[in-house]
């Protein structure tokens, strides 16, 4: 696998977002991790870098994830969306599929499925040789 994605993660929780840094880091298909903590910061962060992957928590500070889910997919469609919480109901995940949710992971006991759901959009990515945005 040559090509390294960028991937960035949405989450106003430091203990989440160090976690997931740290394992996402070590995987071999990843490039940059970026990190956002509310969704006003990550739509500044997405006119200034477009991730290949974007994980997202619904509770957000300000506008939630779902709203953040909207707007990626209205504007960078091709950002592959994994919402990763602990609003795990089945209406959230309905709607975040209707939404165009690539992934929805519950927090408390999928967390240790992000690695494999990521691998999958690495592996596809190489796969295809779909270009992915520098």
């Amino acid at each position: 696998m040559s090509k390294k994605i960028k991937v960035l993660i949405v989450d106003d929780s430091e203990i989440v977002v160090e976690r997931l840094s740290a394992i996402i880091s070590e995987m071999p298909c990843i490039g940059p991790v970026l990190i956002s903590n509310s969704f006003n910061q990550a739509v500044d962060l997405l006119h200034v870098e477009i991730p290949d992957v974007a994980l997202l928590d619904i509770q957000l500070p300000g506008k939630n994830g779902i709203e953040l889910l909207g707007f990626l997919k209205s504007n960078y469609s091709e950002v592959k969306t994994i919402v990763v919480t602990n609003r795990s109901s089945e209406s959230y995940k309905l709607l975040c599929a209707d939404m165009g949710a690539n992934s929805f992971v519950d927090k408390s006991t999928e967390f240790e499925q992000i690695p494999g759901i990521i691998e999958s959009f690495c592996i596809h990515a190489s796969e295809t040789n779909i270009p992915l945005p520098c």
